[in-house]
């Protein structure tokens, strides 16, 4: 789990799709979970951990509560 390797994040709510693209080439997709509830899912292949935490702390930073990570090791990103 040190080099490369597909995750998905889930956050609540929107994550602007270019921002994230800049910081790291993830793809976002958003889902409407109940009346003004929006969640975000990123996906995408980074380099190592220490990339995870990079996008894991810009989240935080953009106080986007994180849901969930999976690591999704060499699946392809949908």
């Amino acid at each position: 789990m040190s080099g490369p390797a597909i995750y998905q994040i889930r956050v609540s709510g929107r994550v602007d799709p270019r921002w994230i693209e800049n910081v790291c080439g993830m793809q976002v997709t958003h889902a409407i979970r109940s009346p003004g509830k929006t969640e975000s899912v990123l996906v995408g292949r980074l380099a190592d951990q220490g990339a995870l935490n990079g996008v894991l702390s810009a989240l935080y930073e953009k106080h986007l509560p994180v849901i969930s990570i999976e690591y999704l090791d060499g699946q392809e990103s949908e």
